[in-house]
């Protein structure tokens, strides 16, 4: 099965819709990084948006049809992700540590 082309569209209006809207405070990060034990925010944030992304397609097949995404289905999620995925890195690279580390 191939996904419908609305839900294509939803996709693709919410990757655009992201990276529109203002970025989260960098005064939160150090919050993100207690509360989701990760080391790199900036990687986190990036594959948590990614993740929304099948996740969304997930929820509207699961709602309309009744069943889990096809592999194709999956696959056509990431190829609506993929050429998006360097404004997206580069977006969500606002978060990186820029604070130069130094070996003791």
């Amino acid at each position: 099965m191939t996904l419908d082309n609305d839900i294509r569209n939803i996709i693709k209006a919410v990757i655009e819709n992201d990276l529109a809207a203002p970025k989260v405070p960098k005064k939160r990060v150090p919050k993100l990084k207690r509360i989701w034990k990760c080391h790199h925010v900036h990687d986190f944030l990036y594959g948590h948006r990614v993740g929304y992304y099948k996740g969304l397609a997930e929820g509207m097949i699961l709602e309309r049809y009744r069943r889990q995404l096809s592999k194709e289905e999956d696959n056509e999620v990431f190829e609506i992700v993929q050429p998006q995925i360097k404004v997206l890195r580069k977006y969500f690279a606002y978060y990186k540590d820029t604070r130069t580390r130094t070996k003791n």
